[in-house]
This record gives C-alpha cells, sequence and structure tokens, in this order.
C-alpha cells in the first residue's frame, strides 16, 4: 500500500510507552511505500525535540531511520499540493492552525495515497474527501 505516514503515527511509533505504539508500527510495517513529506519530517523533529524533549542525535537517528528506509519517498510539497490545502482550508472554514493538516491532506489527495493517522480531526477531513484512511 502506497502510504502517507502522518506525524502522529512516526512519533507513536517511536515512543515505546505510548498508547498507539503497537499499532503505528505495524502500520509503518504493512507498508510498501512510505511518502514522507517535507512537513511531517519537520513536525516530527519539532515534537521530538521541543515537546518530548528527547536528546538531537537521537531525534536525528530516528529520522534518518524513517527516510533511509528502502520504501520511503521523501518528498516537497508541490505547489499544487499548497493551492489546494489553502483552497480546502477556506472551503471548510477552517481556522489558521490547521493548515498543517490541510497539507498532508493535499498532499495525500494530489499524490493518490492511502493516509495513515491518528488525528480524529484529519481523519474526518480525509473521509469526507473520499481518502482511504487506516488504521479504519
Amino acid at each position: 500500500m502506497r502510504l502517507l505516514v502522518d506525524t502522529n503515527v512516526l512519533v507513536y511509533d517511536t515512543v515505546e510507552d505510548s498508547e498507539h505504539h503497537k499499532e503505528a508500527s505495524e502500520i509503518i510495517d504493512s507498508a510498501t511505500l512510505l511518502y514522507i513529506p517535507s512537513i511531517v519530517v519537520h513536525e516530527y523533529s519539532w515534537i521530538l525535540l521541543r515537546y518530548l524533549n528527547l536528546n538531537p542525535v537521537f531525534t536525528l537517528t530516528k529520522m534518518l531511520e524513517y527516510l533511509e528506509d528502502p520504501r520511503a519517498v521523501y518528498q516537497l510539497e508541490s505547489l499544487d499540493t499548497l493551492k489546494l490545502a489553502f483552497v480546502m482550508l477556506k472551503e471548510d472554514g477552517g481556522v489558521v492552525k490547521e493548515i498543517n493538516d490541510y497539507i498532508v491532506l493535499a498532499f495525500t489527495i494530489v499524490n493518490k495515497l492511502s493516509l495513515a493517522t491518528f488525528d480524529r480531526e484529519l481523519r474526518r477531513k480525509a473521509g469526507k474527501r473520499g481518502v482511504k484512511v487506516i488504521p479504519e
């Protein structure tokens, strides 16, 4: 399965005592291709460093494990992706702080991927637009 992994899936996979650790690991293991847009890499780094206070060397090591996985596709968001994110934000009457989620969703749509996320609101937005979301 061609899968965009949202930031929270990577965080849960990284933090072994997290509530969704096992499920996140299974999701990552099951993917044939793991799409990791740059926004997810930035969010992942920020969460591990700022909110979880993890060591920068550990954070870099974990990030490289994901990005150097032979199944990983690291990609910058295209202009089409960014435009679509802002269109959806406007359509939904969303708030500015949700733009990262809209960029993730737009990347998923533009690249015709499934989306792995535990974020309930992002799952709802994706489902509304016909995006396959896991876990189900």
